[in-house]
């Protein structure tokens, strides 16, 4: 049950971790790094993106800009990895936390977002970024 944005969505970059220039280390959120926040980025059809969230964790990558709140990758992990960030302990499609559109929240959000919390956790089976329906997930097995 992906929420509607008001651009057009595109997957992570897989190569993100290889691109420091464009994909600087900016800050940390819940114990794992974030990449490229406050950066504004083109959405899939060249457009700036109304946020710039940036790419939270490296093992286990989630792409804010591109998270929708489905919540397929938390229904799906078999380790808990993820929670709502707007709705701390929750988890799953349709937990999220719902967005008014042009409330606060959504000016800076536009929807609820999928945090990496636990992502030392993470036992590299890819079923998150295999359920993600936009790609906004990478998995580095690597990179932690």
């Amino acid at each position: 049950m992906s929420r509607d944005v008001d651009y057009k969505t595109k997957p992570i970059d897989p190569d993100f971790l290889t691109k420091p220039e464009e994909y600087p280390v900016t800050g940390d959120c819940n114990g794992h790094r974030v990449l490229a926040e406050g950066r504004p980025r083109p959405d899939a059809e060249g457009r700036t993106m109304p946020t710039a969230l940036g790419i939270h964790g490296t093992h286990v990558a989630v792409d804010w800009e591109a998270c929708v709140a489905d919540g397929a990758c938390m229904d799906v992990c078999p380790v808990d990895v993820f929670e709502w960030y707007l709705k701390p302990g929750a988890k799953g499609e349709g937990k999220d936390k719902v967005l008014e559109q042009g409330g606060q929240e959504w000016q800076v959000f536009r929807t609820d977002k999928c945090d990496p919390l636990r992502e030392s956790d993470c036992i590299d089976c890819m079923a998150c970024e295999t359920a993600c329906p936009t790609l906004a997930i990478k998995i580095t097995p690597s990179a932690s």
